[in-house]
Protein backbone atom coordinates (compact mmCIF):
# COMPACT_ATOMS: atom_id res chain seq x y z
CA UNK A 1 0.00 0.00 0.00
CA UNK A 2 1.04 3.33 -0.97
CA UNK A 3 1.66 5.69 2.27
CA UNK A 4 3.07 8.40 0.84
CA UNK A 5 1.60 12.03 1.33
CA UNK A 6 3.23 14.81 -0.59
CA UNK A 7 6.28 12.91 -1.59
CA UNK A 8 7.15 10.97 1.76
CA UNK A 9 5.84 8.87 4.14
CA UNK A 10 3.82 10.20 7.54
CA UNK A 11 5.41 8.88 11.26
CA UNK A 12 1.72 8.12 11.97
CA UNK A 13 -1.87 8.78 10.74
CA UNK A 14 -5.28 9.46 12.23
CA UNK A 15 -7.89 6.95 11.99
CA UNK A 16 -9.87 8.84 9.15
CA UNK A 17 -7.21 8.67 6.83
CA UNK A 18 -6.40 5.01 7.61
CA UNK A 19 -9.87 4.21 6.69
CA UNK A 20 -9.99 6.17 3.68
CA UNK A 21 -6.67 4.75 2.30
CA UNK A 22 -8.12 1.10 2.88
CA UNK A 23 -11.18 1.40 1.78
CA UNK A 24 -11.03 0.92 -2.01
CA UNK A 25 -9.46 -2.71 -0.76
CA UNK A 26 -12.54 -3.27 1.62
CA UNK A 27 -15.67 -1.01 0.57
CA UNK A 28 -17.26 -1.35 3.80
CA UNK A 29 -14.49 -0.27 6.12
CA UNK A 30 -15.70 2.06 8.76
CA UNK A 31 -14.36 4.09 11.31
CA UNK A 32 -16.71 1.80 13.88
CA UNK A 33 -14.88 -1.11 12.48
CA UNK A 34 -11.49 -0.23 13.02
CA UNK A 35 -12.70 0.88 17.04
CA UNK A 36 -14.28 -2.81 17.17
CA UNK A 37 -11.22 -4.68 16.33
CA UNK A 38 -9.05 -2.31 18.82
CA UNK A 39 -11.27 -3.15 21.89
CA UNK A 40 -10.74 -6.92 20.51
CA UNK A 41 -7.58 -6.14 21.46
CA UNK A 42 -6.78 -7.21 17.92
CA UNK A 43 -4.62 -3.62 17.30
CA UNK A 44 -3.17 -1.86 19.66
CA UNK A 45 -2.76 2.03 18.86
CA UNK A 46 -0.77 5.15 20.64
CA UNK A 47 -2.59 8.30 21.71
CA UNK A 48 -2.54 11.35 21.36
CA UNK A 49 -2.64 13.46 25.06
CA UNK A 50 -6.25 14.61 24.12
CA UNK A 51 -7.04 10.81 23.41
CA UNK A 52 -7.15 10.33 19.44
CA UNK A 53 -6.37 7.16 18.12
CA UNK A 54 -2.87 7.37 16.04
CA UNK A 55 -1.63 4.71 13.60
CA UNK A 56 2.24 4.28 12.26
CA UNK A 57 2.71 2.34 9.27
CA UNK A 58 3.19 -0.69 10.80
CA UNK A 59 -0.19 -0.51 12.38
CA UNK A 60 -1.80 0.51 9.10
CA UNK A 61 -0.24 -3.17 7.80
CA UNK A 62 -1.02 -4.87 10.57
CA UNK A 63 -5.10 -4.08 9.66
CA UNK A 64 -4.81 -4.63 6.27
CA UNK A 65 -3.74 -7.89 7.05
CA UNK A 66 -6.34 -8.47 9.76
CA UNK A 67 -8.86 -7.36 7.31
CA UNK A 68 -7.64 -9.61 4.60
CA UNK A 69 -7.96 -12.41 6.91
CA UNK A 70 -11.39 -11.42 7.86
CA UNK A 71 -12.79 -10.06 4.98
CA UNK A 72 -11.18 -12.54 1.84
CA UNK A 73 -10.53 -15.67 3.92
CA UNK A 74 -13.25 -15.58 5.93
CA UNK A 75 -10.77 -16.25 9.02
CA UNK A 76 -12.68 -15.59 12.76
CA UNK A 77 -11.59 -12.93 14.87
CA UNK A 78 -10.18 -14.86 17.57
CA UNK A 79 -8.12 -17.70 14.89
CA UNK A 80 -6.92 -14.37 13.34
CA UNK A 81 -5.94 -12.98 17.17
CA UNK A 82 -3.87 -16.14 17.64
CA UNK A 83 -2.43 -16.00 14.43
CA UNK A 84 -0.92 -12.44 15.53
CA UNK A 85 -0.02 -13.70 18.77
CA UNK A 86 1.84 -16.41 16.98
CA UNK A 87 3.97 -14.14 14.99
CA UNK A 88 2.39 -14.73 11.78
CA UNK A 89 3.75 -12.61 9.06
CA UNK A 90 2.00 -9.23 8.30
CA UNK A 91 3.50 -8.20 4.84
CA UNK A 92 1.16 -6.90 1.96
CA UNK A 93 -0.03 -10.33 0.10
CA UNK A 94 1.05 -12.88 2.83
CA UNK A 95 -2.02 -14.09 3.42
CA UNK A 96 -3.12 -15.15 0.16
CA UNK A 97 -1.85 -17.75 -2.05
CA UNK A 98 -1.15 -20.94 0.09
CA UNK A 99 -3.63 -19.75 2.65
CA UNK A 100 -6.85 -19.51 0.59
CA UNK A 101 -6.11 -22.93 -0.58
CA UNK A 102 -5.64 -24.67 2.82
CA UNK A 103 -9.35 -23.03 3.73
CA UNK A 104 -10.91 -24.53 0.48
CA UNK A 105 -11.57 -27.22 2.81
CA UNK A 106 -12.38 -25.57 5.90
CA UNK A 107 -15.39 -25.86 8.13
CA UNK A 108 -17.13 -23.94 10.54
CA UNK A 109 -19.74 -24.23 13.60
CA UNK A 110 -22.23 -21.51 13.55
CA UNK A 111 -20.81 -19.32 16.36
CA UNK A 112 -17.33 -19.08 14.02
CA UNK A 113 -19.28 -18.27 10.87
CA UNK A 114 -21.30 -15.62 13.10
CA UNK A 115 -17.46 -14.27 13.68
CA UNK A 116 -16.18 -14.53 10.24
CA UNK A 117 -18.59 -11.94 8.82
CA UNK A 118 -18.97 -10.21 11.96
CA UNK A 119 -22.66 -10.97 12.57
CA UNK A 120 -25.28 -12.63 15.21
CA UNK A 121 -25.54 -16.33 15.17
CA UNK A 122 -29.01 -15.88 14.64
CA UNK A 123 -28.80 -14.64 11.00
CA UNK A 124 -26.65 -18.12 10.47
CA UNK A 125 -29.80 -19.88 12.12
CA UNK A 126 -31.56 -18.54 9.86
CA UNK A 127 -29.91 -19.19 6.83
CA UNK A 128 -29.61 -22.70 7.76
CA UNK A 129 -32.87 -23.15 8.56
CA UNK A 130 -33.77 -22.07 5.25
CA UNK A 131 -31.56 -24.22 3.30
CA UNK A 132 -29.19 -21.99 2.25
CA UNK A 133 -26.21 -23.07 4.05
CA UNK A 134 -25.16 -25.98 5.86
CA UNK A 135 -26.97 -28.38 3.37
CA UNK A 136 -24.32 -31.21 3.98
CA UNK A 137 -24.28 -31.56 7.45
CA UNK A 138 -21.84 -28.70 8.25
CA UNK A 139 -20.56 -24.97 7.21
CA UNK A 140 -18.30 -24.73 4.30
CA UNK A 141 -15.95 -22.08 2.96
CA UNK A 142 -18.57 -21.87 0.42
CA UNK A 143 -21.45 -21.70 3.35
CA UNK A 144 -19.10 -18.94 4.41
CA UNK A 145 -19.19 -16.68 0.97
CA UNK A 146 -22.96 -17.49 0.67
CA UNK A 147 -23.76 -16.43 4.12
CA UNK A 148 -21.82 -12.84 3.46
CA UNK A 149 -23.69 -12.46 0.09
CA UNK A 150 -26.91 -12.98 2.10
CA UNK A 151 -25.49 -10.06 4.44
CA UNK A 152 -25.10 -7.88 1.41
CA UNK A 153 -28.73 -8.89 0.41
CA UNK A 154 -30.03 -8.09 3.92
CA UNK A 155 -28.75 -4.70 3.96
CA UNK A 156 -31.84 -4.15 1.75
CA UNK A 157 -34.44 -6.15 3.68
CA UNK A 158 -33.72 -9.07 2.07
CA UNK A 159 -33.63 -11.47 4.87
CA UNK A 160 -32.97 -15.21 4.78
CA UNK A 161 -36.84 -16.08 4.46
CA UNK A 162 -36.55 -14.47 1.00
CA UNK A 163 -34.21 -16.75 -0.05
CA UNK A 164 -36.63 -19.36 -0.79
CA UNK A 165 -37.52 -18.40 -3.98
CA UNK A 166 -33.98 -18.54 -5.47
CA UNK A 167 -32.82 -21.49 -3.80
CA UNK A 168 -35.99 -23.43 -5.26
CA UNK A 169 -35.45 -21.43 -8.98
CA UNK A 170 -31.48 -22.95 -8.28
CA UNK A 171 -32.54 -26.40 -7.29
CA UNK A 172 -34.73 -26.64 -11.03
CA UNK A 173 -32.32 -25.83 -12.77
CA UNK A 174 -29.55 -27.75 -10.83
CA UNK A 175 -32.14 -31.30 -11.57
CA UNK A 176 -32.60 -30.08 -15.38
CA UNK A 177 -28.93 -29.67 -15.55
CA UNK A 178 -28.30 -33.45 -13.89
CA UNK A 179 -31.32 -34.88 -16.41
CA UNK A 180 -29.42 -33.58 -19.28
CA UNK A 181 -26.37 -35.35 -17.36
CA UNK A 182 -27.48 -38.56 -15.99
CA UNK A 183 -26.13 -41.04 -18.40
CA UNK A 184 -22.91 -39.62 -18.04
CA UNK A 185 -23.20 -39.71 -14.35
CA UNK A 186 -24.49 -43.10 -13.89
CA UNK A 187 -21.44 -44.24 -15.90
CA UNK A 188 -18.66 -46.50 -14.17
CA UNK A 189 -16.17 -44.96 -15.71
CA UNK A 190 -14.34 -42.46 -13.49
CA UNK A 191 -13.46 -40.19 -15.88
CA UNK A 192 -16.63 -39.53 -17.69
CA UNK A 193 -18.35 -38.68 -14.47
CA UNK A 194 -15.71 -36.62 -13.37
CA UNK A 195 -15.88 -34.57 -17.22
CA UNK A 196 -19.77 -34.39 -16.92
CA UNK A 197 -19.43 -32.23 -13.62
CA UNK A 198 -16.82 -30.04 -15.57
CA UNK A 199 -19.92 -29.76 -18.71
CA UNK A 200 -22.35 -29.05 -15.21
CA UNK A 201 -19.60 -26.41 -14.38
CA UNK A 202 -19.88 -25.14 -16.72
CA UNK A 203 -23.46 -25.06 -17.45
CA UNK A 204 -23.87 -22.91 -14.06
CA UNK A 205 -21.17 -20.57 -15.64
CA UNK A 206 -23.12 -19.37 -18.99
CA UNK A 207 -26.78 -19.44 -16.62
CA UNK A 208 -25.42 -17.17 -14.25
CA UNK A 209 -24.01 -14.84 -17.04
CA UNK A 210 -26.94 -15.20 -19.07
CA UNK A 211 -29.60 -14.25 -16.23
CA UNK A 212 -27.30 -11.23 -15.38
CA UNK A 213 -27.82 -10.16 -18.77
CA UNK A 214 -31.55 -10.89 -18.45
CA UNK A 215 -31.72 -8.98 -15.03
CA UNK A 216 -29.86 -5.95 -16.47
CA UNK A 217 -32.71 -5.68 -18.85
CA UNK A 218 -35.13 -6.27 -16.49
CA UNK A 219 -33.95 -3.56 -14.36
CA UNK A 220 -33.21 -1.26 -17.19
CA UNK A 221 -36.89 -1.28 -17.57
CA UNK A 222 -37.54 0.42 -14.24
CA UNK A 223 -37.41 3.98 -15.28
Amino acid sequence: MDMSDNGGQKDHYTIGEVVERLRKEFPTLSVSKVRYLERRRLINLTRTRGGYRLFSPQDVEMLRYILTLQDKEYLPLKVIKKRIEGGMPIAAGESGGDLSRVLEDRTYTKEELADAIDIETRFVDELVSVGVIGRGGELSQRDAEIARMALEMAKFSIQPRHLRGILAAVEREAAMFKQILNPDLRSSDEQRIQDALNKARHLASVDSRLKELMMANAIDSFA
